[in-house]
């Protein structure tokens, strides 16, 4: 069943991926709209070999779309959001404007499908973050196999995962101080190029970020509450593309190492490193749909200790979009 598509943000980093996934995956398309905040832009887009013109969004009736895909701000996503829904298309949130809403639900596809039909309800679904789907998708290998109690993880996160505006600023600090000029003022809360940031957003009253609880709270519905917790410290890295994660996990059972590499190699998702391979967000985590497992090491009858490489935009963003559009497609065609 071939759907009609908008887009918000066709123009963005994250919105040129989408393009390229459903380009890849064939994904079936009846119409297209590429939506701009401007008026009077005579151009088209190109997707799957046909053009479609840009249409101003503040005159586009969504009624004439099936699904809408806000890769914007959250102020627009505020405005006009509503407005979709209203309309009976489905608002795929990559804003991340809805995140933690109990009416619309966060979906991660390769775990939590069902909540399809909630979204097609509520007209609204929100892809869960790039930090949830690289730390949810090897926990939730190991849980199903051997049960997960608890996990401890740190995620160096790359500046894309603030945007264009990330990856442009990184670029314009870095080409100021090889020249020996200082870094000009930017919305970032310090210097990105050469430096690491202990935190990622505002800090809440017990010391963790509103970034990491949201993380939290999305890696809890999707693994559970386990008997030991979870612990989420996330960092800033002068990275471009690519986010690494070291993780620390206990489980239910006494399993070997053997037992574990072959839970990682069942997953089509997970590609396990030999053990002398030197991984990095270069050369694994960058346009790539898999993520990257290295480093896999016991510390104990039931502990391991792993390291994880995503491309955060593409695995993390773009292909969970897509993904969701044909659960949304293969549910309208059960109907």
């Amino acid at each position: 069943m071939a759907l009609r598509i908008a887009i918000y943000g066709y123009d963005t980093d994250i919105g040129k991926l989408i393009i390229e996934v459903l380009n890849e995956r064939n994904f079936p398309i009846a119409d297209f709209f590429p939506l701009s905040p401007l008026a009077g832009e005579f151009d088209a887009v190109t997707v799957q070999g046909r053009n479609f013109m840009i249409s101003p969004v503040d005159e586009f009736d969504f009624a004439r779309a099936d699904i809408a895909f806000f890769i914007t701000t959250s102020d627009e996503t505020l405005r006009l959001a509503p407005k979709a829904r209203a309309a009976g298309c489905v608002v795929i949130d990559n804003s991340r404007t809805y995140a933690g809403s109990k009416e619309i639900p966060a979906i991660l596809p390769e775990l939590n499908p069902y909540l399809i039909k909630d979204a097609i309800t509520a007209k609204a679904v929100v892809p869960v973050s790039s930090v949830t789907t690289e730390l949810a998708l090897p926990l939730a290998a190991l849980h199903d196999e051997f049960g997960l109690q608890g996990f401890n993880a740190v995620v160096l996160e790359s500046v894309s995962e603030h945007g264009r505006a990330g990856a442009e600023t990184l670029a314009r600090e870095t080409a100021l101080l090889l020249n020996g000029m200082p870094t000009e003022d930017s919305s970032f809360p310090a210097q990105l190029a050469f430096n690491l940031h202990t935190r990622i957003g505002d800090l809440q009253e017990n010391g963790s970020s509103v970034h990491e609880a949201t993380a939290l709270q999305e890696l809890t519905a999707l693994l559970g509450d386990l008997k030991r917790g979870m612990s989420l410290t996330c960092l800033q890295v002068p990275v471009f593309y690519g986010h690494t994660a070291s993780i620390h996990c206990e489980l239910e059972e006494d399993v070997s190492l053997d037992e574990v590499q072959e839970c990682f190699k069942q997953q089509e998702y997970l590609s396990l490193s030999e053990p002398q391979e030197l991984l990095t967000p270069v050369t694994h985590g960058v346009r790539d749909n898999k993520i990257y497992i290295t480093r896999l090491r016991q510390s104990g009858k039931r502990s391991f200790d792993f390291v994880c490489i995503m491309d955060n935009t593409r695995r993390g963003e773009a292909l969970n979009c897509v993904q969701i559009a044909e659960l949304i497609n293969a549910q309208a065609q059960k109907n």
